[in-house]
């Protein structure tokens, strides 16, 4: 078993304190896996990669002692095709669901990066009920993004950053791109946010690694890309990925696995959202 599981945390600021301290030594003295803290003003989140279980423990009895937090926790099993979602509340669990998906590889990709191992275009992208949906990065912008219709004829809709809402629509047909700003702004149904919050996830993982991160999370990173010379940007490639995966192309460096009918997709994405860097 190897899953991936987010636990977020709700509520409070001051509570959210008392209880990330009340967890952590709960989590210290078990001495199971190793995880992140992404933790904000506004919530906790901690980032657990596991070979087993999810632990649940410290997060329930933390959550009897601070019945006004709210903990979600997200999980996915990529070789199985399968996620879950848990809301506890007073110790209690208030809401479980478990779905089947498409094993992570079914996901499509479109990876792109300059000469010097700058990232130019990177996205995953899968079907979710009648549309392609998915996430998209460059040097600095990123987005969640929704496609409705075909490449001679589509809507395609993108986020402000990873917000939960759309903020932008380009309506293609006939090779002309009509842009609108949208106002107000679209949320974004709490379900898809769901599926496209694990697929940026999962990509992000594999593919990316970003500047303002902790030094000591991305030090190998760091040295690798001193070592060969490559710049470090806000949003960079893995290195392992930029040496092994990418192939020249075209005087730069690739790697894609949308087939010829889907093809259209990145280059859309390419037309319409992506802005010249900075």
């Amino acid at each position: 078993m190897n899953l991936n599981a987010t636990i977020t945390v709700r509520g409070d600021p001051g509570l959210l304190r008392e209880y990330r301290a009340e967890v952590n030594r709960a989590l210290d003295e078990e001495g199971g896996e190793s995880y992140r803290e992404l933790h904000s003003a506004e919530r906790l989140e901690y980032e657990f990669r596991l070979r087993g279980g999810i632990p649940f423990p410290p997060f329930v009895s933390a959550s009897q002692a601070f019945p006004d937090l709210t903990v979600e926790v997200q999980w996915s099993d990529a070789a199985l095709g399968r996620s879950g979602r848990a809301v506890i509340r007073n110790g209690v669990l208030a809401e479980q669901g478990v779905q089947s998906q498409a094993p992570a590889g079914s996901a499509l990709q479109e990876v792109r990066a300059d000469a010097d191992g700058g990232l130019d275009l990177a996205l995953a992208c899968a079907r979710w009920r009648e549309f392609w949906h998915g996430y998209v990065i460059a040097q600095d912008q990123h987005a969640f993004f929704r496609i409705a219709g075909s490449g001679g004829s589509c809507e395609l809709f993108a986020s402000d950053g990873i917000e939960a809402e759309w903020a932008e629509r380009w309506t293609v047909a006939s090779g002309d791109a009509d842009y609108a700003e949208l106002a107000p702004r679209e949320p974004i149904a709490e379900d898809e946010l769901r599926e496209l919050d694990r697929l940026a996830q999962e990509f992000s993982r594999e593919w990316i690694w970003f500047e303002e991160s902790e030094p000591a999370e991305t030090a190998v990173e760091r040295a690798r890309f001193r070592d060969y010379g490559y710049p470090v940007r806000a949003a960079n490639l893995r290195s392992e990925k930029l040496r092994k995966v990418l192939r020249p192309e075209s005087g730069a460096l690739a790697f894609g696995s949308f087939g010829e009918g889907a093809r259209w997709i990145p280059e859309l994405l390419r037309r319409c959202w992506l802005r010249p860097a900075k």
